[in-house]
């Protein structure tokens, strides 16, 4: 999970502890381990434990940072073999141990060059044991390694052509391990200057090792023990949950600390607001009262067709001059009121509407005025409203609607 953290310094760690475990024999090993503590100047040892158990390295682990173990002693074998591009490993331990057996052994491999690499072997038992005690004691052991080919990634660093460790003298060509000599017991007394850094001879295998958290070692290829990865991946995730899950907490934190500055911020300002309202309430209920009279006018201005071209006078003179001799226009109304102006209610109007009040002595001649008026392009409709005569010798009272097409 979140696998794209792993390669992160804040996640891997700013400090590493290197061990360095010789076996004795199948059961009895020795313990030397150093820490290495990351600053802006490069790395530096911090820490120092010679000949301890588990129980004790536990206890000085007090930031249980990981363990990158180097394993030497009895019962490891390490070879220079032939190798190639299609040697696979049962071939490798062949060369080893002639009719070994894979399953039985791990097995770990450092090329030296395209023809040929070192192989390193330890029975399965032997280092399941080992991985046992380590989880036993919940230390994280995020990387074991087989003999001093650890130390590759250091030996430019230290600039010479043979280096004494634990158990072993090693000869350096091209920064890199040509011969592999048994000291036959431990060694102890030379001393190292690694980039400022003076390292004992007995404590060089755990210094490289502790080093590998920093500067992994491209030419070696660990073997595959489902266990060791266990280990390194719950010692990530452990330090991812603890990283992010910080993270999140400040974040919020800082969240929650912005939010109540920011509230307390608004929440005066708003109260300076609310005092301002207050004591202008006059003013907005004025403002309120204006603004809805102007929005009736508006609407009164915009149903009217002012704002339109208008073509009012254009009606009533087209009307006017339609009026044949026999009727008499008495009244006309543009945009006629709806009903009587009443002072409680608002005054509506019948806009596109021509109201025409007039007499006429017979009503042929209104129906043939009706007849000239409907044929003007802008009339809709032309209806009767009302028609009264009382008899053929007085003439007729009549009021005429004309709806105007929008």
């Amino acid at each position: 999970m979140l696998r794209f953290l792993d390669k992160y310094q804040l996640i891997k760690g700013q400090v590493a502890i290197g061990v360095e475990i010789i076996y004795n024999t199948k059961d009895s090993y020795t313990i030397i381990a150093v820490e290495l503590t990351a600053n802006k100047g490069g790395v530096e040892i911090s820490k120092q434990l010679m000949d301890v158990d588990f129980a004790t390295l536990k206890k000085e682990n007090l930031k249980n940072v990981p363990l990158n173990i180097s394993i030497g002693g009895k019962g490891i074998i390490h070879k220079k073999v032939k190798t190639g591009e299609h040697t696979n490993q049962q071939e490798l331990i062949n060369q080893v141990l002639p009719n070994a057996t894979l399953k039985d052994f791990y097995l770990q491999q450092v090329n030296i060059n395209n023809n040929e690499a070192w192989v390193s072997i330890i029975r399965k038992d032997v280092l399941d044991d080992l991985i046992v005690e380590i989880k036993k004691y919940q230390l994280f052991g995020v990387q074991i390694y087989l003999g001093p080919f650890v130390l590759n990634n250091c030996l430019a660093l230290i600039k010479t052509t043979s280096l004494i460790t634990t158990t072993h003298e090693l000869i350096i060509n091209n920064n890199q391990i040509v011969q592999l000599d048994s000291l036959g017991s431990v060694a102890s007394g030379e001393e190292y200057n690694i980039e400022g850094q003076i390292v004992n001879s007995h404590e060089l295998l755990a210094f490289g090792s502790a080093l590998s958290h920093f500067i992994p070692n491209q030419q070696l290829i660990p073997f595959n023990c489902n266990e060791v990865t266990m280990l390194h991946q719950e010692y990530l995730n452990k330090k991812k949950y603890l990283v992010i899950g910080l993270s999140l907490v400040v974040f919020f934190f800082v969240v929650a600390v912005t939010n109540m500055f920011v509230n307390i911020h608004y929440q005066s300002v708003n109260n300076d607001f609310q005092y301002e309202i207050n004591s202008n309430q006059k003013f907005v209920e004025e403002l309120e009262l204006l603004k809805s009279e102007l929005t009736i006018k508006e609407q009164f201005i915009q149903n009217s067709g002012v704002t339109k071209a208008s073509k009012i006078s254009f009606y009533a003179d087209q009307i006017g001059m339609s009026v044949p001799p026999s009727i008499q226009l008495n009244q006309m109304f543009i945009n006629p009121l709806t009903k009587r102006i009443n002072k409680s209610e608002d005054i509506e109007f019948n806009y596109n509407k021509i109201k025409v009040v007039g007499t006429v002595n017979r009503s042929i001649e209104l129906n043939n005025w009706i007849k000239i008026l409907k044929k003007y392009a802008w009339a809709e409709e032309v209806n009767i409203i009302s028609f009264i005569q009382d008899n053929l010798q007085t003439p007729g009272e009549f009021e005429l609607a004309i709806t105007i097409i929008q």
